[in-house]
């Protein structure tokens, strides 16, 4: 009795254990099993001898084998038999080759004569033309030449430096890029590229990166197939297909495949091939950007009067699956990746064509697909992205056009990415084209960096040097600036001035930036202070040539091919010419920018292609990037503040805080230049039902920009929670850093000493913190928060600091201030409006004097009338340029023209006719005293002060 009741329970266990998985292998082999009755019913009704199915989800696999493996003598046929690949073959080839890619070792924009000499058009031909058929190149199998030599000897073994002499014989039949048209040729090119670079043939790369590491025993190069395979056709063209009037039949086992080289002579199991197409295309071999490669489609329009979607050696199958069919005499195969469903089908038959020219293995596939989509659900889209659709919500539609109809604006688009992924899309006015996104840009290029750094390629901590040695000279900091340290702004690197914004170099190459400017000065110790450089992401992108592209491939192409691609942005890229934009006027045309910083402002756009950005941000990565990227994206962890704990409220890698209505945040990143505008944002805290928007106008009136941004502000931060601060703070500034304080990390040096004192602060003490005070601005206290970290009132995230190192104290707050006394900043605003204003007065009052005032003998009343003549137009003309927001206007003081011309001869006048100003009102003084000597003396006075206060900045003598 005992017995029997272990035994039972010995059962149940068993049971229990076995149930679940059994279960769940019952319920996913319904679709499965019903598939393979209809490729067995299908099978029936065709020529082909024998049939082989295999489904692969995962570790679960499946395989039939149906009919027989020869037509006389044959036995049941197994799902292990060993069939020939035919073009399925293309697939193992394109993996090796897009790895290579992945590898930074061949780029898919190299044209073939660097490899391949010969090649008709060679200079021409890109890589990439090669794997979808554009390529214009004729086949070996038109000529007829060949078809006699196969039937003379079909078991000739091809090397393909054959191959390719008869194909290239008759010349080419387009010209690259024309059109489409498979060619095998195509794919024997890539085969000698794969040697090229490598050394070693194709089929050894073939072995050792994808066979061998994937266990693929049964997969090999010619083999002779374990079943016999039949061929349809003519006598004295045994390649080409036979007709319904011609009912020879041949027994094709023992041709050789090499007459299809790299193209077509594998041989393998259907369970291989299945293993192979999951790791393919699940991911497993390529990176994004190289499947994505694989599957950027696009209609043939046309090879043979046919039309299906063909991307780089992969082509769509039924409504969404994707792989490639194959045939050769004797055998024909399949092979699909239903990637919904992430499950592999691969169907083998030994017969390559029925009467009808439609391969045996397609016609099962298609059998077997349409079940599996019935049933399973199986075929799903390819595109991953979201998809856009038009029309916003009323009420914020309304808002929009309303603030767009009282603007100058001639074309905006708006893009809403909701929660979930979806994108909602808006156009207002002329906005049927891209858009200049400007810094935008920067975005992109920080998120090629950590495309960069998850491949391993590189670390966001190696210095710079390591990959561009001698960028920075000999300088003192030179080995410690890092990568992450160019994309923060924190490397003491300059922003651009009005020499670079002179310097118009469509096309260049961030490494060319990086020859053409090499030694770059740094202007203070790297790592401390933030300063904004469109140089730094420059370098940046020379960094990642420098690291993944070997020399060979360049910041365009990796950006297609690690960024824009594996996101779907197929609307946008680095290198166009820029689209019209508009003044803030909205009718004069702005002037074409083309600076030579192309990874930190050149980007062409569309609000949908951005939106797809800002969805994968949102959705922590997606699988683009992981989810601890996207957090170093969103934050700084370099530079002053963040070392003081402010990490989330610093310029991150490519985004910054931004604090909408009652200290809500946004992360976001703007950017202007010509008269475009763009802004793209997304909620830093989740719950809205919209996550972010992307904003894109043409014109350059900042004021309804400002209005539009509001609005979407608005929508996208609806459902966060207003900032509810602790009352609890760690206490008052420390009394040593009261004081006042000047501005001294402006991006641009020319300018900076004129924005430390616009921007010049106080601080004082207060209960809890610290009340900073701004000329002409409404004192605003900050929170203590930290030992040195401050956070004010009303936002949501900490981003003030104090700090003090060898070169004085500092507040942090967005730029740093460097702490001085009340007497040097009252004292040099002083010099600069009594000067100016003086110097003005000079202009308008001596010709009255010199009139009417008897000093027409004196010398000084003209030197003091042409000196502030030249005080006012050099600082008026210089700040009028040097403040512009039109970027032709910042270009003039940067290049040699009337503009810099006229400032550099005032720079000159100015300081000599004030010093002959000055010897003249003390001669006159020596031998009579009088008013009009001693305003001569006031005048001199302040334009000397001026003067100096000038030189000192560098404004004299102006060298543009």
């Amino acid at each position: 009795m005992v017995r029997r009741v272990l035994v039972l329970m010995w059962l149940g266990w068993v049971v229990l254990a076995v149930m679940p998985g059994q279960v769940c292998a019952e319920g996913q082999d319904v679709a499965w099993v019903d598939a393979a009755e209809q490729v067995e019913a299908v099978l029936g009704g065709l020529d082909a001898p024998g049939a082989v199915l295999v489904i692969r989800r995962g570790e679960v696999e499946r395989g039939w084998g149906f009919g027989l493996t020869a037509e006389e003598g044959g036995v049941e046929m197994s799902s292990d038999a060993r069939m020939r690949l035919g073009s399925v073959t293309k697939l193992y080839l394109a993996a090796v080759v897009l790895q290579l890619v992945d590898e930074g070792k061949v780029g898919l924009d190299e044209t073939i004569d660097r490899y391949v000499e010969g090649v008709p058009n060679g200079e021409r031909i890109t890589l990439r033309m090669l794997g979808r058929h554009t390529s214009g190149l004729d086949d070996a199998i038109r000529q007829m030449a060949f078809h006699r030599a196969l039937a003379a000897e079909p078991g000739k073994r091809w090397e393909s430096g054959e191959l390719l002499a008869v194909a290239f014989e008759p010349g080419a039949r387009f010209e690259p890029g024309e059109r489409w048209a498979y060619s095998n040729t195509n794919t024997v090119l890539l085969s000698r590229v794969i040697e090229a670079v490598t050394g070693t043939g194709w089929r050894e790369q073939v072995r050792v990166r994808l066979l061998e590491p994937l266990g693929l025993e049964d997969t090999g190069f010619d083999e002779v197939p374990t079943v016999r395979g039949y061929r349809y056709g003519k006598p004295d063209d045994l390649v080409g297909y036979g007709g319904k009037d011609n009912h020879v039949w041949f027994d094709a086992t023992g041709w050789s495949a090499t007459w299809a080289g790299a193209a077509g002579e594998m041989t393998g199991t259907a369970a291989d091939t299945a293993e192979f197409v999951q790791a393919l295309f699940g991911g497993e071999l390529l990176s994004d950007a190289g499947r994505a490669e694989m599957l950027r489609f696009a209609d043939t329009d046309g090879d043979g009067g046919g039309s299906f979607m063909y991307g780089f050696h992969c082509h769509r199958v039924g409504e969404g699956g994707y792989g490639h069919h194959g045939d050769v005499p004797g055998f024909s195969s399949s092979a699909v990746w239903l990637p919904e469903s992430q499950t592999a089908v691969v169907v083998m038959a030994n017969l390559s064509a029925e009467l009808d020219k439609w391969s045996s293995a397609i016609k099962l596939m298609e059998a077997a697909l349409n079940v599996l989509e019935e049933k399973g659900g199986a075929v799903a889209p390819v595109a991953t992205q979201p998809a856009a659709e038009e029309g916003l919500d009323e009420a914020l539609e309304a808002e929009l056009r309303e603030v767009f109809e009282r603007s100058a604006i001639r074309g905006a688009q708006v893009a809403l990415v909701q929660r979930g992924g979806g994108v909602q899309t808006l156009s207002l006015g002329e906005s049927d084209k891209r858009f200049r996104a400007g810094s935008v840009s920067k975005l992109l290029t920080a998120l090629l960096v950590m495309r960069a750094v998850e491949a391993g390629v590189l670390a966001l901590d190696d210095p710079v040097e390591r990959w561009l040695p001698g960028v920075f000279g000999e300088q003192d900091g030179a080995a410690e600036v890092t990568v992450e340290m160019l994309l923060e702004h924190t490397a003491g690197l300059a922003g651009s001035g009005p020499r670079e914004y002179a310097w118009q170099a469509p096309g260049l190459m961030p490494s060319e930036y990086v020859e053409a400017g090499r030694p770059f000065a740094l202007r203070w110790r790297p790592g401390v202070h933030y300063s904004y450089s469109n140089a730094g992401y420059t370098l940046a992108g020379a960094v990642v040539e420098a690291a993944w592209g070997e020399g060979v491939l360049g910041f365009d192409e990796l950006m297609r091919r690690e960024v824009l691609g594996p996101l779907g942005m197929d609307e946008t890229d680095f290198d166009s010419a820029s689209p019209v934009s508009y003044r803030g006027d909205g009718v004069t045309p702005a002037g074409v920018w083309a600076m030579p910083v192309r990874p930190a402002g050149a980007v062409v756009t569309t609000a949908e292609d951005l939106a797809r950005v800002v969805a994968m941000l949102a959705a922590d990565g997606n699988g683009f990037l992981s989810k601890e990227s996207v957090s170093r994206v969103e934050r700084g962890e370099t530079g002053a503040l963040a070392a003081a704990g402010g990490g989330a409220g610093a310029y991150g890698l490519g985004t910054f805080a931004y604090a909408a209505d009652e200290g809500r945040v946004l992360r976001t990143h703007w950017g202007k230049t010509e008269g475009f505008r763009a802004t793209l944002a997304y909620a830093a805290e989740q719950g809205a039902p919209v996550e972010g928007y992307v904003l894109l106008v043409d014109t350059a009136d900042d004021a309804a920009v400002w209005g539009l941004r509001r609005v979407l502000n608005e929508a996208v931060t609806a459902g966060q929670s207003a900032d509810e601060q602790d009352t609890a703070s760690v206490g008052a500034l420390p009394p040593v850093f009261e004081g006042f304080y000047v501005g001294a990390t402006h991006d641009e040096p020319g300018r900076a000493w004129l924005m430390g004192l616009l921007g010049a602060r106080r601080l004082e003490a207060v209960p809890g913190g610290v009340r900073v005070t701004r000329l002409f601005a409404e004192p605003m206290v900050w929170r203590r928060v930290g030992d040195r970290l401050y956070q004010l009132q009303g936002l949501a995230v900490p981003s003030g600091a104090v700090f003090e190192d060898e070169t004085g104290r500092y507040w942090i707050d967005g730029e740093s201030f460097r702490q001085s006394s009340a007497f040097a900043v009252y004292g040099q605003a002083g010099v600069l409006m009594i000067g100016v204003a003086v110097s003005g007065l000079a202009v308008l009052s001596f010709p009255v004097a010199v009139c009417f005032g008897g000093l027409r003998r004196r010398a000084w009343p003209y030197a003091s009338g042409l000196a502030g003549l030249a005080f006012t137009g050099l600082v008026w003309g210089y700040v009028f340029h040097q403040f512009s927001s039109d970027l032709e206007t910042v270009a003039r003081l940067g290049k040699w023209g009337p503009v810099s011309a006229w400032l550099t001869v005032a720079s000159l006048i100015g300081p000599v006719a004030a010093l002959v100003a000055g010897v003249s009102v003390v001669r006159q003084g020596r031998q009579r005293f009088s008013r009009s000597v001693m305003w001569g003396a006031w005048l001199v006075v302040a334009m000397g002060a001026l003067a100096v206060q000038l030189a000192v900045y560098g404004l004299v003598p102006f060298v543009h």
